[in-house]
């Protein structure tokens, strides 16, 4: 009975594996992906990262339905217009960045509260913390794409380009990093202004995070030592 109830616990644990996997794989096979064929499969693993997302929300069915419904929209619409089957309007380009910018948004905050609750501190929370981490950098990605779609002379350079969405990866993880090359900088104020802000949290995110593993593996210690 006691491994049973066990076995129950474990399995409503949310398990962040998969969803590292595949945010670092697109992240690593995107650069190599080119034409309508490339964007599809970007879009595709776009897509799959949503649909563990929402699995790791733990809903119940009906509610999962729905958002799985939203996020299959969202990559639907998004195919329609890779392939050209209909123009590339402003209202759908949005509609597409809007609902990813939700789901990796909420991922985002969902990972973060988990992480802050957890009583211990496992190899599953670090898959976590690094699962928050790169959630950021697509968050602003999708920011950035969509002040992009609003100005297109937002940047210094054009980020987002029928034929790719490298430009906007690029630039979100080296402000995220703090890197700052300057190869592309901020032109207009909504732009600079999330550019400081990501560098903020770029900065103080790892901080927090790396204080939270510290104290959690004092805390396991402590009481081991007792």
């Amino acid at each position: 009975m006691n491994f049973s109830l066990a076995s129950r616990q474990n399995a409503r644990q949310p398990h962040y594996s998969k969803l590292l996997t595949a945010i670092v794989l697109r992240l690593l096979v995107i650069p190599f992906l080119g034409g309508s064929f490339g964007e599809v499969v970007a879009s595709f693993l776009l897509f799959s990262i949503t649909v563990l997302i929402i699995e790791s929300y733990r809903l119940k069915r009906s509610l999962f339905i729905v958002f799985a419904a939203i996020a299959t929209f969202g990559f639907f619409l998004d195919i329609v217009l890779i392939l050209g089957w209909v123009p590339r309007t402003v209202p759908l380009i949005l509609a597409v960045q809007v609902i990813y910018l939700l789901f990796l948004g909420s991922a985002a905050l969902l990972i973060l509260q988990r992480i802050l609750q957890t009583p211990r501190i496992t190899m599953d929370i670090v898959r976590g913390g690094i699962c928050v981490y790169l959630l950021l950098g697509y968050f602003w990605a999708i920011l950035y794409g969509l002040i992009n779609t609003f100005d297109a002379n937002a940047f210094s350079h054009t980020l987002l380009t029928e034929s790719s969405y490298l430009n906007t990866l690029y630039f979100s993880f080296i402000t995220l990093t703090t890197l700052g090359f300057g190869d592309i900088v901020p032109v207009n104020d909504i732009a600079s202004v999330l550019v400081v802000l990501e560098a903020l949290v770029g900065q103080i995110y790892p901080t927090v995070f790396i204080g939270i593993l510290v104290s959690g593996y004092l805390a396991h210690r402590h009481l081991h030592d007792k």
